[in-house]
């Protein structure tokens, strides 16, 4: 009888902790046609209302009496979407029809404000911790020479269905956008095309052919970035200006998306 309360209560924690799970909704918001996250959607469920960051990610409270999702933004047509779900979400918005006259628009954005912006909206995203095998075997120090190891059932379930779970996804969501983002400060449209003289579709094909990756952008200085890119530069002249990138694919292809600053 005592085996039977032991596993039983495990289990019925197991069940509130999966149910907690579907408390709160996330997911990223982007432009459908040119795939960027759309900053400041509004996002309601219910009575319940954000808006989306700078890398279009959200998080909502579940709502049990609300079935539908609304995204709207004064730049895209409205989206509706089921909310019946406990994956993170991806959504796209059409861009809205808008007749304006022609405007040349110079902007900078501020990458470190930014970062550190969405270091304290999803604090707790960014440092959740994917639990290990070893967190279930108990660390009790007053157990006996001889007395059996205990294991806590649902940290192994834990581990075990980790990688499934919102918390995690949405975890490697930011991280890679924030990646993508510091290669895209120091590598953009801006930088190179000051330093090769390239533009338009060429320089466009040199961003994709030459991006660097995470590592390389993190450790490199200002110097060491117009370096890699004279270099890439001058073998993408040799190439006849559509060549692939030999220094790049030594480097690993960054996993995250690319973006054309």
């Amino acid at each position: 009888m005592l085996l039977i309360k032991r596993i039983t209560y495990p289990l019925l924690l197991l069940c509130c902790c999966l149910n907690s799970y579907c408390q709160t909704i996330t997911g990223v918001v982007i432009n459908k046609a040119n795939k960027q996250p759309v900053n400041n959607a509004l996002v309601t469920l219910g009575t319940a209302k954000t808006y989306t960051n700078t890398l279009g990610m959200f998080e909502i409270p579940a709502n049990n009496t609300t079935d539908s999702l609304r995204i709207t933004h004064f730049a895209y047509n409205a989206v509706v979407v089921s909310a019946k779900t406990t994956t993170v979400l991806r959504i796209e918005m059409e861009p809205a029809t808008i007749n304006l006259d022609a405007v040349t628009i110079h902007g900078t954005r501020d990458f470190k404000q930014d970062s550190l912006d969405n270091r304290l909206a999803y604090a707790r995203q960014f440092n959740y911790r994917a639990p290990k095998l070893t967190d279930a075997f108990s660390t009790d120090a007053n157990k006996q020479p001889g007395e059996l190891l205990s294991i806590n059932l649902l940290t192994v379930v834990d581990v075990l269905t980790k990688k499934s779970t919102p918390e995690y996804k949405f975890n490697k969501i930011l991280l890679n956008d924030e990646h993508a983002a510091f290669v895209d400060h120091k590598f953009n449209r801006g930088n190179v095309g000051r330093i090769t003289g390239l533009k338009d579709d060429t320089l466009s094909t040199f961003l994709v052919n030459y991006r660097p990756n995470y590592e390389f952008a993190k450790k490199a200085t200002d110097y060491d970035m117009e370096v890699y890119i004279r270099k890439c530069f001058k073998e993408f002249k040799q190439d006849g200006m559509n060549a692939s990138n030999p220094f790049h694919d030594a480097a690993n292809k960054d996993t995250a998306r690319v973006r054309l600053n």
